[in-house]
């Protein structure tokens, strides 16, 4: 028996893909219809017609509410374009973006990085060295993944330190300080995703 042909999947209207992203970008934005016609001129009938897809709007029009909202024109387009962002590092390469020897040692070495619409991350491979040292906690907008591959350490996050082991993972809200607090062995290595969302998209 033969295989039946897969199904090609049909993309919604031009209208309706450029619509949902002035919608997405209002809301991201934190703007009312009534805000965004008010900083764009354009009425809040308009606006709603457009973000439903029923009607298509000018080059001017989409030029002012994305001036209204702040960003980039060419953000309402973003979904008209078939578009993958990859990345590929093999084992071993990737961009060393810090490293210090003062007191203590330690490298972050950027793995990966990718972005979507309205979400990016970064992966990086961070290896820390004996004695640790005084060192800053950290607090940023996203989410973030710590998987540690080699070694101990206490990681702390918020108010809750964790002693983790090779294997141990760690999910967390990184608008928590977090941070390593103390090694229990010489050298510590583990992988952090942080991912976050982009509200310009890109």
């Amino acid at each position: 028996m033969d295989d039946a042909p897969a199904k090609s999947v049909d993309r919604p209207p031009l209208d309706q893909l450029i619509g949902s992203a002035v919608k997405t970008y209002r809301v991201l934005a934190g703007l009312t219809l009534a805000e965004l016609s008010g900083r764009s001129g354009v009425s809040t009938a308009m606006i709603s017609k457009i973000e439903r897809g029923q009607v298509s709007a000018s080059l001017g029009t989409l030029e002012a509410l994305a001036g209204g909202i702040g960003v980039p024109l060419i953000n309402f387009f973003s979904g008209t374009v078939e578009r993958s962002d990859v990345s590929f590092v093999a084992a071993g390469e990737g961009v060393t973006v810090q490293r210090q020897s003062i007191g203590y040692g330690h490298s972050y070495k950027l793995i990966g990085r990718a972005a979507a619409k309205h979400v990016s991350f970064e992966s990086f491979s961070v290896t820390l060295e004996a004695p640790l040292g005084p060192r800053p906690l950290y607090q940023h907008q996203g989410v973030e993944f710590i998987h540690v591959t080699d070694g101990e350490m206490v990681y702390g996050c918020g108010e809750q330190a964790y002693d983790m082991r090779k294997g141990d993972s760690l999910s967390f809200d990184s608008n928590a300080t977090h941070g390593p607090v103390e090694l229990k062995t010489d050298t510590v290595s583990f992988v952090t995703v942080i991912s976050k969302a982009v509200p310009g998209g890109e």
